[in-house]
């Protein structure tokens, strides 16, 4: 079983990066791999709107808490 264990949004040059990372774990609960990193530039436009969606939200929560 893969766990996500952390997720982030990230603008570099070629666009939105998705990173994460998890850990795989056995049916008896060992972890077998732990703090696996992969990442993935947003291509498609459902993805980048939930992207622009999340990062608006965030903006407004820190803007309102000033």
């Amino acid at each position: 079983m893969l766990m996500l264990t952390g997720t982030a949004i990230v603008t570099t040059a070629e666009g939105k990066r998705i990173t994460y990372s998890f850990s795989e774990i056995d049916e008896d609960g060992t972890i077998v791999k732990s703090n696996v990193k992969r990442s993935f530039v947003a291509v498609d436009q459902e993805l980048k709107d939930s992207i622009e969606q999340l990062e608006n939200k965030v903006s407004n929560h820190m803007n309102s808490n000033e």
